[in-house]
């Protein structure tokens, strides 16, 4: 192939057109819904393929994690770029431990030239104390940092000084950790958040509706939702074990009581698991406040679509085509 015809092929391909299912989505009147896909060190083009097909027809967007176990995978750029250019919503995340500043504002730019429009901007977990072999986290800068970054090209300013020749239509999440907080608190990162750029606000896995009922009745009082929507992670466990492994290796995450025992006692634990998930979605469609869900990947796709059919939130339409 000629390299004129091999470059025309990459304009035709990536005409930076945002898809904008998941923000508009979030702006309409129905509960949205995401789902990550499950990223391992040998997941191929193929692969991830197979997962956005499946996911796909039952959500709005199909966000890619951030080597989110300190695991090396395929670049999340091009993953989010293989999705757009298959007209998939992607939301890429980018996270602060893995790289310094020059390098997440490339990957910014990045997005922008790839037609990738929802950002979810974090710190970051701490590397593993047995990580083999050893490695490095960076932290040049912070989420809150990496977030006023973004906002700074979606308003179409060059971080060097001048003007950039585009604006991208930047989409920009973080995330936040629910938990019951006390008489008196205040959401004060929130809106620092918020005030950085912040249009959304992911929590972390949050299974244990009571203290997210509780958070967010603090969201409504402060009066933070106008600033950004609300999406709350959420996952299908297929056995005791599942749970218990995401407990270990999620520390923030939030279980009820008796969940894990609830796996255990189940005759089809999976089946079990696919049933809670989706009594849960149900319960946080319900909550004030709460704009959308996101659903993790554990490593079988079809437990999420599952999971969304038996809520009745979302019967298999497709959503992103």
């Amino acid at each position: 192939m000629r390299r004129s015809q091999y470059l025309q092929q990459l304009q035709n391909l990536y005409t930076g057109t945002i898809l904008k299912t998941f923000r508009e989505s979030l702006r309409g009147s129905e509960f949205a819904l995401t789902a990550e896909l499950n990223l391992t060190p040998g997941v191929n083009v193929h692969q991830v393929l197979d997962q956005a097909r499946v996911l796909g027809h039952s959500v709005d967007a199909i966000q890619v994690p951030d080597h989110p176990h300190a695991r090396p995978h395929m670049s999340g750029l091009a993953v989010a770029g293989l999705l757009a250019q298959h007209e998939y919503d992607p939301v890429l995340h980018l996270n602060c431990r893995d790289r310094n500043r020059i390098a997440l504002q490339s990957d910014l730019l990045g997005a922008q030239a790839l037609g990738i429009g929802n950002l979810l901007l974090m710190r970051g977990r701490d590397l593993p104390a047995d990580h083999r072999p050893p490695a490095t986290g960076v932290f040049d800068l912070g989420a809150i940092d990496l977030v006023r970054t973004a906002a700074t090209i979606r308003d179409g300013k060059a971080l060097a000084g001048g003007q950039l020749p585009e604006r991208p239509e930047f989409f920009i999440g973080t995330i936040a950790t629910a938990f019951d907080p006390k008489s008196g608190w205040e959401p004060e990162k929130l809106t620092v958040k918020a005030d950085a750029g912040a249009q959304f606000i992911q929590l972390q896995l949050c299974l244990d509706m009571d203290v997210l009922r509780r958070y967010m009745e603090n969201l409504v009082r402060a009066r933070l939702l106008h600033s950004f929507y609300v999406l709350v992670s959420v996952a299908p466990l297929a056995s005791a074990e599942s749970a218990r492994r995401v407990r270990q290796n999620m520390s923030d995450s939030l279980f009820p009581k008796g969940l894990v025992r609830r796996l255990e006692q189940a005759a089809d634990a999976e089946r079990e698991g696919v049933a809670i998930c989706a009594q849960i979605l149900r319960e946080v469609a319900d909550i004030p406040g709460i704009a959308g869900a996101n659903l993790l990947n554990l490593g079988d796709p079809a437990l999420i679509v599952g999971a969304i059919e038996e809520s009745g939130l979302r019967r298999n339409r497709e959503a992103m085509r």
